[in-house]
């Protein structure tokens, strides 16, 4: 019995590898050199900062030195003398000082009001001597040097215990607020917000001694 012939079939093509061709290397960039010219453009660039900063900083002790010569530094205080007692503002200062507000602190509540009229509301029967006034108001200017005498009596033994009763003042003598019972008691405060003429801005509290920059 014949048996067909067994065909195989043809094997696939094997694939011949094709040479890649090398990759020549990237030449590297050759180093900069420094000459001449570059050191001396960036030498010139150096300096003209540093002059920039010179120039700067200079302005600034400029600016410091202008503010200090015309700094104006108020105090509160108390003066008793023969011709009476008086609360005062002074201006111990060498520059003058521009008033921007005045305040007075009592009993959490807080009045534009200046120490005379202040003195009227709490006190609505006042000895009977002359009372003095010369109101703290805004935009006035306190010259160096000068004092003003905001409230205050020719009849200092009289009014000045009620002043010191009324109003705290942190250089009164303790020994002063001791003799008329005037220790451990809840007083008005004075505040004033005043301003060189360069427009730097000071808090002045009675009770604090030294104004707080704003």
């Amino acid at each position: 019995m014949d048996t067909d012939p067994v065909v195989t079939a043809p094997s696939p093509p094997v694939p011949v590898p094709v040479p890649v061709p090398p990759v020549p290397p990237v030449p590297l960039a050759p180093p900069r050199r420094w000459d001449a010219d570059r050191i001396v453009a960036l030498t010139a660039i150096a300096i003209g900062v540093f002059s920039l900063f010179v120039t700067v900083y200079q302005a600034y002790l400029t600016r410091q030195a202008q503010s200090a010569s015309v700094l104006p530094y108020l105090a509160f205080g108390v003066t008793s003398t023969n011709d009476g007692a008086y609360i005062t503002l002074r201006n111990d200062g060498v520059g003058p000082a521009r008033i921007e507000a005045f305040r007075i602190h009592h009993k959490g509540q807080t009045r534009e009001i200046d120490p005379y009229e202040f003195y009227l509301a709490m006190k609505p029967n006042p000895p009977a001597c002359a009372l003095g006034v010369d109101r703290v108001s805004t935009g006035r200017l306190m010259p160096a040097n000068s004092t003003i005498q905001m409230f205050g009596c020719s009849d200092g033994p009289r009014i000045l215990p009620e002043m010191l009763k009324l109003f705290a003042l942190a250089d009164v003598p303790r020994a002063w607020l001791v003799s008329v019972g005037a220790v451990d008691i809840e007083k008005a405060v004075m505040e004033v917000v005043y301003s060189s003429v360069y427009g730097d801005r000071w808090r002045l509290r009675s009770d604090q001694f030294v104004p707080m920059p704003l």
